[in-house]
């Protein structure tokens, strides 16, 4: 059912993923006209991604989302190492040129694998040493939507729509300094956030925001908390989630009662805290370098 235009306290918009099987329509044949829509123009485009993955009215949208970080290095392979979830919040607002400029941020915490329970310290896999995760705090992370051709598919009335995005940046933690937190100099991020809605959604012009799920893979560089130091390897994170329709169903209480202690009116603020951070920068800021 469509997402409605007003939300109160507990019916808050917000994201899942899935991945379809093959054959996709894609390309020039996404022209729904008769349908109401069509995907070849880029502003018709534009406006589907803001429906889909947030909203095309002056908004918040919220993503819930769950997964497993595993580890993997050339020797010892594969191994699930902990657990993540989250709420993503998505601050939007229509933009000039029939484009859409929104705000991101995130909050949640990493969790035990088995109890789904937020997690101070756990043994790692590969090393057999405790380690102890710091909180997921990200944003704000702004960005602007201009029109474009994104590669929207569709089979029958479900459409995906695959958005990669690789990162390569200086890494805040010195390994000179941070020689157990550190993995090197350079951080190489790739993330693919796989995005599923209905097209009979996003073809009707009454809704300003449409159900969606999320599938969500990152291979990473090491995480600092993990202490692998330079060891080859990095992470593998996969997650899914969904756009938030109503808050006491679509998010654990546990989650909700962690995010309310947190962060006081994340839910209902449009500005939640005002400097940016994210992971890295969290664990700089609370731990000091172990000493050899």
């Amino acid at each position: 059912m469509p997402i409605k235009k007003q939300m109160n306290r507990r019916e808050i918009i917000g994201g899942i993923g899935a991945i379809a099987a093959s054959p996709f329509v894609s390309g020039q044949e996404l022209n729904f006209i008769d349908r109401g829509i069509n995907l070849n123009d880029p502003i018709q485009n534009a406006l589907a991604y803001a429906k889909l993955i947030g909203t095309s009215a002056r908004s918040m949208v919220h993503i819930y989302y769950h997964g497993t970080i595993f580890g993997m290095t050339p020797d010892e392979g594969v191994k699930p190492m902990i657990g993540l979830t989250g709420v993503l919040k998505g601050v939007w607002k229509p933009w000039v040129d029939n484009g859409f400029y929104y705000t991101l941020y995130d909050c949640g915490y990493f969790m035990d694998l088995k109890t789904g329970a937020p997690v101070e310290e756990f043994e790692n896999p590969f090393t057999g040493e405790l380690n102890r995760p710091v909180k997921i705090i990200g944003g704000p992370f702004d960005r602007v939507i201009k029109p474009d051709l994104r590669p929207f598919k569709s089979r029958g009335d479900d459409l995906w729509l695959e958005e990669p995005a690789y990162l390569n940046f200086v890494n805040k933690l010195d390994p000179k300094i941070w020689k157990k937190a550190s993995t090197g100099e350079k951080l190489s991020f790739l993330y693919v956030e796989t995005y599923h809605g209905k097209v009979s959604d996003l073809a009707n012009p009454e809704f300003d925001s449409v159900p969606m799920t999320i599938t969500s893979t990152h291979n990473t560089s090491w995480y600092p908390f993990f202490l692998m130091g330079q060891r080859p390897g990095g992470h593998y994170w996969q997650s899914v989630g969904k756009k938030v329709e109503n808050l006491e169903v679509d998010v654990p209480p546990i989650l909700i009662n962690y995010i309310e202690k947190e962060s006081p009116g994340y839910f209902e603020s449009e500005r939640p805290w005002k400097k940016r951070t994210g992971t890295f920068q969290a664990y700089k800021n609370q731990r000091q370098p172990i000493k050899d």
